[in-house]
């Protein structure tokens, strides 16, 4: 069913006011991307000063521009905004992409009054002003930069540009993928609570990572996140939290930050699941979109690197998960298992010197006992032939197998896209990747251990 914002996400025709055949120029970018990103719709530069802009015809106007426009991207001087927006709209266009700033972030109210006055007047969609654009994956759409062009599971809402290519880049360089970034800006229209309404209805996002400085409608937000944690989860990083970081946030996108008391009380009221940290929030969205949700809080830890595996039960005791001791009968069953001579059986099980298939029986003699929820592997060594191994895990267990690579050299670099290439969730570190597991676990249970 159409929604109020597949004007913005599913336009099948986008107008770019600005583009440059200068390659220095943001202009020039954001054609590019839209164009290598795989856009199958009609694309229209839009420049006064050119005939044709990386081989697409261009236009003095908009209004020249021949048949219907759905969307526009803006990146021009602030003061020409207002009216190239509503040139826009006489064109048909329904939804709009300010990257150009200048406006309230530069004190000029004035500005941005006018954006919202084309808001009031043509009921255009407009994200921004002062923004990083979106990039929604499944229209091939990436009116933003850098370009990303990877598919995965994960919608990146942001209030920082910056914040929100970090985390599809991450997700790029791992193979992990996004479905979307939108980069809101100063949100003269388009907030955080649209999209996250709209996200949530999105087949092809599984979880949303959320970075606010401050909420616009505290109300309608908490009401919209409601709605959406019965179907996804969503994993939020606020800034802001110091009075120093409120002076800074009111002084990037002059957003108010709020009591952080506050805030941390609606996430557990809720069931927001609270990143404190950048890294935090990228390791969490992974885990809550690559594994099952609530399924219990015992974790079975089976390394190859016994200092890994206690520095996972560290993190996994200091964060409310349970490293449950092994029963005289779960011992006895790994010690008919065939293992290693040297591993030590017992919860972490470190293998010590060891085979793919060594892993894979010992989560088969765990998984007969019922002897934990989640199973948390930790290569550290390189494990050639570890990916095949996991999936076979998962025929079995389901997504209740998380991965964390160290010290793998060039076997590691090529597993760990393999892995991720499969839906498997893979952690550079111990701790990280029990964050990602208690990320699902939460997930399941209302952020409440």
């Amino acid at each position: 069913m159409p929604t109020d914002l597949d004007c913005l996400f599913q336009a099948r025709s986008a107008a770019v006011v600005g583009a440059t055949p200068n390659p220095d120029k943001l202009g020039h970018a954001i054609l590019a991307n839209i164009l290598a990103g795989g856009f199958t719709g009609r694309v229209y530069p839009v420049n006064p000063k050119e005939d044709r802009i990386l081989g697409l015809p261009a236009y003095p106007t908009v209004s020249s521009i021949p048949g219907d426009l759905d969307l526009v991207v803006v990146v021009v001087p602030a003061a020409l905004v207002a009216g190239i927006l509503r040139e826009a709209a006489g064109k048909g266009a329904r939804a709009g992409i300010v990257i150009s700033g200048g406006f309230r972030e530069s004190g000029r109210l004035d500005l941005e009054d006018e954006l919202k006055a084309v808001v009031r007047q043509t009921g255009l969609r407009i994200v921004g002003p002062n923004c990083q654009g979106i990039n929604y994956r499944p229209n091939h759409l990436c009116a933003s930069w850098p370009l990303v062009t990877a598919n995965g599971p994960m919608a990146v809402i942001s209030q920082s540009g910056t914040v929100a290519a970090t985390l599809a880049g991450w997700a790029v360089d791992e193979g992990f993928g996004i479905t979307a970034t939108v980069s809101l800006g100063n949100q003269v229209d388009v907030c955080e609570t649209d999209l996250v309404e709209y996200f949530a209805g999105d087949p092809a996002t599984r979880t949303i990572a959320l970075y606010l400085e401050g909420a616009r409608d505290g109300r309608r937000f908490v009401r919209a996140v409601r709605q959406t944690l019965p179907h996804k989860p969503i994993v939020v990083l606020k800034s802001g939290v110091t009075a120093g970081g409120q002076r800074a946030a009111a002084s990037h996108t002059r957003s108010l930050a709020g009591r952080d008391e506050v805030f941390d009380g609606v996430c557990r009221q809720v069931g927001l699941i609270r990143a404190p940290n950048l890294e935090a929030l990228y390791d969490y969205a992974k885990g809550s979109a690559a594994l099952a949700h609530g399924v219990g809080p015992r974790v079975a830890v089976i390394t190859s690197s016994g200092g890994s595996g206690i520095l996972a039960v560290d993190e996994a005791e200091r964060c409310g998960l349970s490293v449950p001791v092994f029963s005289p009968q779960v011992t006895a069953a790994l010690r008919e298992a065939h293992l290693p001579p040297n591993a030590i059986l017992a919860n972490p099980l470190d293998l010590t010197v060891c085979l793919a298939q060594d892993f894979e029986r010992a989560v088969d003699v765990l998984v007969g006992c019922e002897a934990a929820d989640y199973y948390l592997l930790i290569f550290g060594d390189p494990i050639p032939g570890a990916t095949g191994m996991v999936q076979r895990l998962r025929e079995r267990i389901g997504s209740r197998a998380a991965v964390s690579y160290l010290g793998g050299g060039e076997v590691e670099k090529e597993e760990r896209l393999r892995l991720h290439a499969a839906g498997i969730p893979v952690f550079p570190t111990p701790e990280r990747a029990i964050g990602g597991i208690r990320a699902a676990y939460l997930a399941g249970r209302g952020n409440k251990l």
